[in-house]
């Protein structure tokens, strides 16, 4: 295992979906060396503080398949608005829908990454904008 937690370019990959947003992105997945990682925000982003700072997060192959399932639930129900490698233009279900994916997602068990390994981390000087 590193000592030291490398710095990651945002050239090096590639980010497949957002999880949570508030003013900017606060989680998701990313694509990393051909695996998927999560990304989570570590800076204060109640504060306003830039450049936001995002710690890649391993995560084994249940913790992927549920992260694709709730990704896949909130397309179904809500829109593909979070999804930056869907490339087929924007669809935003309607409002009257929405609960379908949210009465389930509030009903999950609470799901903490804090003992996952960190792979690295990266900095985001802007917001991300969303289509």
């Amino acid at each position: 295992l590193q000592s030291r937690i490398e710095n990651i370019s945002k050239d090096k990959f590639l980010i497949l979906w957002i999880s949570d947003y508030y003013d900017g992105s606060l989680s998701g997945i990313l694509e990393f060396q051909r695996q998927k990682f999560r990304f989570e925000i570590v800076t204060d982003y109640t504060k306003l503080i830039y450049p936001r700072v995002f710690a890649i997060l391993h995560l084994n192959e249940s913790e992927i398949a549920e992260e694709i399932y709730w990704n896949e639930l909130f397309k179904k129900h809500v829109g593909n608005h979070c999804d930056l490698k869907d490339k087929g233009g924007v669809i935003v279900k309607p409002e009257s829908e929405w609960y379908l994916f949210y009465d389930e997602f509030n009903n999950r068990p609470n799901k903490t990454y804090d003992f996952n390994i960190v792979r690295g981390w990266y900095s985001e000087d802007r917001n991300l904008v969303l289509k």
